[in-house]
């Protein structure tokens, strides 16, 4: 008897799994908005008509980008591989039998009598003798 086919498969994610994986995507929402945020807060003051407020708020612009841009990769970083190690495990199950009585086989003692069947699927034409 045959070898039965085995399936990988990955379980579902625990109950904390799933809550590391809606902080990660929320964590990257809030990081998105703090950013257009600090570009919509600083661009009125950036083009008032006080230079001292215009580069003060530059400043305050630069440094909130920068500090951003740091927190981001690094959040970035941590919570993904949280999210990563919080995966489900892996499986190996039995494939699930498929009916093959449906599916006419085609033998070498049909190919050479002449009777055709029908071609099971599949990009490569059969080798051998052809009618």
């Amino acid at each position: 008897m045959a070898e039965p086919v085995m399936l990988e498969v990955r379980e579902a994610r625990s109950p904390f799994g799933r809550v590391v994986k809606w902080i990660f995507l929320a964590f990257q929402v809030v990081m998105i908005l703090l950013m257009l945020g600090t570009c919509a807060a600083v661009g009125p003051f950036l083009s008032g008509p006080d230079p001292e407020v215009a580069i003060g708020a530059g400043m305050f612009g630069a440094m909130a980008m920068a500090t951003l841009w740091t927190v981001w990769p690094l959040g970035t970083l941590l919570l993904g591989l949280l999210v990563l190690f919080t995966r489900g495990r892996k499986r190996l199950i039995p494939a699930p039998a498929v009916a093959t009585a449906a599916i006419p086989v085609t033998t070498a003692a049909s190919r050479d009598s002449g009777e055709t069947a029908p071609r099971r699927g599949g990009s490569v034409p059969e080798a051998g003798k052809q009618p």
